[in-house]
């Protein structure tokens, strides 16, 4: 064994009356920066149209949509255990503060399912053929971007006119066939171009 350098003995006996170059954790606290990215999380501004899903390259999220009774609900679920925590779904977030980033980096859980991070949203369903046609909040989001404009679609008429209770909650008998009448019905997009064909062209 070589015999070791003074610079060597010199470090070894400065680093035994110093203080250690780690910290405390997990007995203190740890502090990660500004920009650390760490578990993400659902916003109230989120309005669930599932952007970040389709960007995930480890397919983390997951978008489940329900429909009973005319009435629909889609889950938007983070899962922990698989995020790469890349970030792509905070950059391409429709509304840019959806889903961010956070500086929780505890991850560790003996129940896999406790890991994840859920956004739930009502969803808008077509009054012809039980479709989906996207969520409230995503309708509304759309609505207010437009701003007056928004009067010009009559979905999206539809819906600023309840809200500002002009008109009552609007219905419709699914068993009579599409007509002129149904131009402000609440329709997905292949419904809403039977209309307009129907109004252009005739039965």
């Amino acid at each position: 064994m070589r015999t070791p350098k003074v610079r060597e003995v010199r470090e070894a006996l400065r680093s035994l009356f110093s203080k250690p170059y780690t910290i405390g954790y997990p007995f203190q606290p740890s502090v990660p920066p500004e920009r650390f990215r760490g578990k993400p999380k659902f916003n109230d501004e989120c309005i669930g149209c599932g952007a970040c899903a389709q960007v995930c390259p480890a397919r983390a999220i997951e978008v489940v949509d329900e429909v009973k009774d005319g009435k629909g609900t889609r889950t938007v679920t983070i899962h922990h255990d698989h995020c790469i925590f890349c970030g792509q779904c905070h950059r391409y977030c429709t509304v840019e503060t959806g889903v961010v980033l956070t500086n929780d980096f505890e991850t560790g859980t003996y129940d896999r399912t406790t890991a994840t991070a859920v956004a739930e949203k009502e969803l808008i369903i077509c009054q012809e053929c039980g479709g989906i046609v996207g969520t409230v909040d995503q309708v509304r989001w759309v609505a207010d971007k437009l701003g007056t404009k928004a009067f010009g679609n009559m979905g999206l008429a539809l819906m600023l006119s309840e809200d500002l209770g002009l008109v009552s909650k609007s219905t419709r008998d699914a068993s009579r066939g599409l007509d002129r009448g149904d131009s402000v019905s609440v329709l997905c997009p292949k419904c809403r171009r039977e209309v307009i064909l129907y109004e252009q062209w005739g039965p």
